[in-house]
């Protein structure tokens, strides 16, 4: 029997080890209630209990000359001995006692110390009697147990177990009542008992009492557990009987609910519970649930199919055994049914083509479902796929489709190999697409080895068949439901060849295809002619802006005199702005007429320049507002940068640009100017300099080029005067 107790006393034996003192000692602990401690010579070691009021707790020390010493919170000594103690302790308030063993030689010392926390009573109940009687508390799903064997035994390791303390004699008798609040399994644990005692374990209800067990006990044949059935309106009597003068005896007692869910350990696949609890699955056809049950677990197992709950057979599974569910069915129920359970739970699915569902092992070329690949899928036609037959399911045989997608009067080779663990009946079974009937012509039947061998026919376009089943199909169909039949697997790896790629299909449109064809395209005709007609729009009124300013002269007189006047400086630097793109379509010289006399122009053999102060009043971010002109020669100038260099005092910046070129510091970066072309732009410059230089710089067939106004640009006219 696992040797194990209830987590009270775990915790209870932790806490002592973490507050005793271990000097030139080493403890290890025997059961969960005993602690061996090695003792040098002239070392000690300390414990501690604690212990509520009106409660016993017990300290038994087993060694040859240590001297062992039991003292409260205040230092008092309430026992000492030499070579062992036993000494029960009745606690008037709550309090805290500590053990002191001291060593004289170096030797071996066996050591218990346990709290009670059921009161015991001093003479025996009758049924229906009133007496103090310990609530047993039920232990939770959500609890960490354990499992043992030999037999399966379960406890839980939770908060909230109760044990006892007794003292007995040959003369002197000891009784505990314990209920739990609805029917349960109870736990019964003997850790400790100094020498040999009789155990009665009593049920009792309102009216009468039955004796459940009667067993002589002595310390060699523990620790002891017992488990007993206490139902609804029923509690338990613990009667221990001495047979010595004195006689110290420590136990402990668990409660398990009859009803309500294993314990399903998901990290574990484990499965933990007592008698009468379930644990409910979800299944479909292909699942198979596999439990391997530890010795003394027994299981019932029901399928839920159409609403009602099915067994397969009365016998509880107390061995490894794989359950399929019975067709239809959705989901499993396991039932404890043995005192405790103890089961190891995993699933496997033996889908075909990985599709969650079983293949049908029969041809119907009828069935929509089956042809378009709602149930399994289609078999790719150059790749591999797996399937099971699972002869515990009575599965002997699956129907798979493929697709050939192919213009009319087409022909396809299609090469069905097999791998299996066993020799398979395969069968090519090709439709005709247009009547939809099998071509028994074309339909082909092998027996495979399954070791690659394959099978190849002549298809058309469109869904066709292909059946594997098992050789000994009439032999596995006698045997019963989720026996212990071999389950095939097997891979079909398939190959496609095109033989004829047949007729292209052609379709007339119809009429009324064919004129609402006509109408979009002129619908589209006429929106790809927007774009056009934008632009040919754009060109003209260019054009006569450019003719306009032609036969104009001093036009940035005019500007200045319209500003005069009070005409709003957007306008005027808007109508400013549309001049420039106009202006460049006309020859540099007469674009320069059209502006005025330039403040400053420059002209060499590859390029020409001229520049004009305007009125502050056009500024929006800078100081000074220039407007540049620029004409390329017979060459392309490349990387082409126009820089305004301060000849005296601060640099300036270039803030604006218009057209948008970009710009940084004292430059403005205008790219290419294509041989025989021109560009206006103006420029905002903001500085505390009065002139500037204007030198353009770029690539002309790719070397270095500059050109540099002889002059400065004075940018302030009254300086200028």
């Amino acid at each position: 029997m696992a040797k194990r107790g209830a987590a009270v006393m775990l915790g209870l034996l932790l806490c002592s080890l973490a507050l005793a003192s271990t000097s030139a000692n080493t403890t290890e602990v025997e059961d969960e209630t005993r602690v061996i401690v090695h003792g040098e010579a002239g070392a000690s070691w300390t414990t501690t209990l604690d212990l509520d009021a009106s409660l016993q707790g017990l300290f038994w020390v087993s060694c040859l000359a240590c001297e062992a010493t039991v003292s409260d919170a205040q230092g008092n000594t309430l026992v000492q001995e030499t070579g062992g103690i036993e000494h029960i302790h009745v606690a008037e308030v709550s309090s805290r006692l500590t053990l002191t063993l001291a060593f004289v030689d170096e030797e071996r010392a066996e050591v218990v110390t346990f709290a009670s926390t059921m009161a015991t009573l001093p003479d025996r109940p009758a049924p229906g009697s009133v007496a103090e009687t310990t609530m047993l508390a039920m232990s939770q799903a959500g609890d960490v147990w354990w499992s043992g064997v030999h037999p399966v035994q379960l406890s839980a390791v939770w908060s909230g177990a109760s044990t006892g303390v007794l003292n007995v004699s040959a003369d002197t008798s000891a009784y505990m009542l314990a209920q739990t609040e609805g029917p349960a399994w109870v736990d019964l644990l003997l850790h400790h008992t100094s020498s040999e005692i009789n155990l009665r374990l009593i049920v009792q209800n309102d009216t009468s009492e039955t004796n459940h067990l009667m067993h002589t006990l002595q310390d060699g044949s523990l620790p002891y557990a017992h488990r007993l059935a206490l139902d609804e309106g029923e509690r338990i009597l613990i009667m221990v009987e001495g047979t010595a003068p004195s006689t110290a005896v420590a136990l402990t007692m668990a409660a398990h609910p009859m009803a309500g869910a294993m314990d399903h350990l998901q990290d574990i696949e484990h499965i933990i519970g007592h008698g009468g609890q379930i644990k409910a699955l979800d299944v479909n056809e292909t699942d198979a649930v596999h439990l391997s049950p530890v010795e003394g677990t027994e299981l019932l197992v029901h399928h839920l199919v159409q609403g009602a709950w099915i067994a397969t057979t009365s016998e509880p599974i107390s061995s490894a055994s794989t359950v399929w569910p019975l067709p239809g069915a959705e989901a499993l129920r396991l039932t404890c049914h043995s005192p405790a359970c103890a089961s190891g739970l995993s699933r496997t699915s033996a889908s075909d083509l990985g599709s969650g569902n079983d293949a049908q092992g029969y041809v119907d070329v009828s069935d929509g479902a089956l042809l378009d690949g709602d149930t399994t899928g289609h078999l790719p036609l150059n790749g591999s796929r797996s399937g099971h037959l699972v002869r515990a399911t009575h599965d002997v045989a699956d129907v798979l489709p493929f697709f050939i997608d192919a213009w009319e009067e087409s022909i396809h080779l299609v090469k069905v190999s097999v791998w299996s663990s066993e020799p398979v009946h395969v069968e090519l079974i090709p439709i005709d697409p247009i009547t939809g009937i099998i071509d028994e012509e074309e339909r082909t039947l092998e027996t495979l080895d399954g070791q690659g061998e394959s099978l190849s026919a002549q298809f058309g376009r469109g869904a066709h068949l292909v059946r594997i089943s098992v050789i000994d199909a009439d032999e596995v169909l006698n045997t019963t439901w989720g026996s212990d039949g071999v389950t095939l697997n097997y891979t079909l790896e398939m190959a496609h060849g095109v033989v004829d790629e047949g007729d292209e299909p052609w379709f007339e449109p119809d009429e009324a295809s064919q004129i609402w064809g006509a109408r979009v395209r002129w619908i589209l005709g006429f929106c790809f002619l927007i774009p056009v007609a934008y632009l040919a729009h754009i060109q003209r009124r260019r054009t006569r802006l450019a003719n306009l300013m032609r036969v104009q002269r001093e036009r940035l007189r005019s500007i200045v005199k319209r500003l005069d006047e009070g005409r709003p400086v957007e306008q005027e630097r808007r109508d400013l702005h549309l001049a420039l793109d106009a202006v460049a379509t006309l020859e540099f010289e007469e674009a320069c007429r059209s502006w005025g006399e330039p403040d400053l122009s420059h002209r060499t053999d590859e390029i020409a320049l001229a520049a004009w102060r305007l009125d502050p009043r056009l500024a929006k971010e800078g100081a000074h507002v220039l407007l540049v002109g620029l004409a390329a020669g017979p060459q392309t100038w490349e990387a082409t940068a126009l820089r305004f260099d301060a000849p005296l005092g601060a640099a300036c910046e270039v803030k604006a640009v218009e057209p948008r070129f970009m710009h940084h510091g004292e430059d403005v970066f205008l790219d290419t100017l294509r041989e025989d072309t021109v560009v206006f732009l103006t420029v905002e410059l903001d500085g505390l300099g009065s002139m500037v230089d204007l030198e353009v710089n770029g690539l002309v067939e790719a070397e270095p080029r500059a050109a540099r106004a002889t002059t400065s640009l004075v940018l302030d006219s009254d300086e200028e005067a």
